[in-house]
């Protein structure tokens, strides 16, 4: 089950890239974001009252629980949003894919509750090395002016918050139920990109359309509601580094899409990067009793 719900969350979040692009077609980015996680908070909210699942949470619940939102809403989704209408989407996934090291890091030398040791080094390097080679050519097509590098900039921001509130979640909240969790943070993060958006003047440049629309409901339903229940389950099963190797897959899954409803050619180097990515994975994952002989990057 844990293996399933780690393909079908790639196949997801993979096909997310090209829906976020689709949606600031009509939408501006805090906006289009916050439309995204309401889709997201009315399904699960009806979802909750449906199977009679309790959305109380404790007070101590409510402070790390608060934190993870606006590092993962505000800064994480509201800066991919930002980024992306001046980045394309493969520029974005090598920025973004370092998501991994900075789980890696927070887990292991600041919350201390993970440990990072060269096997897990090695593969989060190899994994990265894996996406830089399939989005290459993407990035040395890029004019770098000054409004691209502040996007550059932002996805690694994003990165590095997506990280802390994973590994927020993962210390303080893993007792809390993955539906009341999704939900609550949604309704924070909802919050603050609303705000984020009426202060950038956002509300006059909304264009709707069918093919918008589509893409902010199955962004909301499928790469919200539904991703992030199957993503705080598995964190209870798996480390947060482990789980954190999704990001290398997911341009994995986007190109294969590509390939499959639209004719477009997998290169020879796609797929020498798509075996490094593999290779990487597999390596973070040697057996238990291998990686406890090997010391941790930092003592």
């Amino acid at each position: 089950m844990q293996i399933f719900v780690f393909i079908l969350l790639s196949i997801i979040w993979g096909t997310t890239w090209l829906a976020i692009k689709v949606t600031i077609e009509g939408i501006p980015p805090f906006m289009g974001a916050a439309m995204r996680f309401i889709v997201a908070v009315i399904f699960l909210f009806l979802y909750a009252r449906f199977k009679g699942t309790t959305l109380k949470l404790t007070k101590s619940d409510f402070k790390p629980l608060f934190i993870s939102a606006i590092l993962l809403y505000s800064f994480d989704y509201g800066l991919i949003y930002w980024g992306e209408q001046y980045l394309s989407a493969g520029v974005t996934a090598i920025f973004f894919a370092t998501y991994p090291l900075f789980v890696s890091i927070f887990a292991n030398f600041v919350f201390k509750n993970e440990l990072f040791n060269r096997y897990k080094f090695a593969g989060v390097v190899i994994g990265f090395s894996g996406v830089l080679i399939i989005f290459y050519e993407q990035l040395f097509k890029t004019n770098f002016n000054f409004l691209v590098m502040l996007a550059v900039i932002a996805i690694i921001i994003s990165a590095i918050s997506a990280a802390l509130s994973t590994i927020i979640v993962k210390k303080h909240l893993h007792h809390v139920n993955a539906v009341p969790l999704s939900l609550h943070q949604m309704v924070w993060g909802v919050l603050s990109l609303l705000a984020m958006s009426i202060l950038s003047g956002e509300v006059d440049d909304i264009t709707i359309s069918l093919k918008v629309m589509t893409a902010v409901l199955y962004l909301g339903l499928f790469g919200s509601a539904l991703a992030f229940v199957m993503f705080y389950w598995l964190l209870k099963k798996v480390s947060a580094i482990t789980i954190s190797f999704i990001i290398y897959i997911t341009p994995v899954v986007a190109l294969i899409a590509d390939w499959l409803f639209f004719g477009e050619r997998i290169a020879v180097r796609t797929v020498i990067g798509m075996l490094l990515i593999f290779s990487g994975i597999a390596i973070s994952q040697r057996n238990r009793s291998v990686t406890k002989k090997i010391p941790p990057v930092l003592d």
